[in-house]
């Protein structure tokens, strides 16, 4: 035991390279419990925060975050509300599949929080990456524009006009300081549309609006083209 913890002490620069990925759970503002994967960064990395897409579970993003942790990243992969362990608010149960429009509108708040924990923790929002899937995108969008704590960057992969009543285009609009990434794959008719319309809008108001085409998929369907994760990556680091 005393070998294995000055190795980690020895090749570590910040958080140990043998630190290991856990389970961790926090409550929302208006009571709603989350559990989430948590991975912290190497010391001045970047923190992403993973929303994922409707239906879906933290456990989508398993081989972006190998990615990730093999780059000196940590990451933050959520359960939304309704959603994989995430089930329950002010003590009663919640499934997605019953949420109406406004209900879907405030899962924005667990990415808010899971913002927050972090800077708990002492990370600083501008370590942290929003990162989002599908409706997640979404999300992720609202919760960047919405919170009082603003990301360094937002990726957004496959975002739409409106999933499940959340609708982007005002926010992706809005005045903003962070940079921002959207990744469509032209064959995703939907998507590839949404963010060829969201960057329009964006540039009106004399935005920046990078994009990103991916071969073929949905959210983090894209991953399966070995060329995106490198490339999302290569974006965050400025080259």
């Amino acid at each position: 035991m005393r070998i294995f913890i000055f190795l980690c002490a020895l090749f570590s620069s910040g958080a140990p390279v043998c630190a290991q990925q856990k389970t961790v759970r926090f409550t929302t503002p208006d009571g709603c419990r989350l559990e989430a994967f948590y991975l912290a960064p190497s010391s001045g990395a970047y923190v992403f925060i993973n929303a994922h897409g409707l239906g879906s579970d933290k456990n989508e993003w398993g081989p972006f975050q190998q990615k990730l942790k093999g780059a000196g990243y940590g990451y933050l992969s959520l359960d939304l509300r309704g959603h994989g362990k995430s089930g329950t608010c002010g003590g009663k149960e919640v499934r997605y599949m019953y949420f109406s429009e406004a209900a879907w509108n405030g899962v924005s708040l667990d990415i808010e929080t899971a913002a927050a924990w972090l800077k708990k923790r002492g990370l600083p929002p501008q370590r942290m990456i929003y990162c989002g899937a599908s409706v997640g995108a979404n999300l992720a969008l609202k919760a960047a524009a919405e919170g009082g704590l603003k990301p360094a960057a937002l990726i957004l992969l496959s975002p739409g006009l409106e999933y499940a009543g959340v609708r982007a285009e005002n926010y992706f609009s809005a005045p903003r300081e962070f940079r921002l990434l959207s990744v469509a794959a032209r064959s995703d008719l939907y998507a590839w549309e949404s963010v060829l319309r969201l960057n329009r809008a964006a540039m009106e108001k004399g935005l920046s609006a990078y994009s990103l085409e991916a071969a073929a998929g949905h959210g983090v369907n894209m991953f399966k083209t070995p060329s995106v994760v490198p490339a999302i990556l290569a974006w965050v680091e400025g080259r």
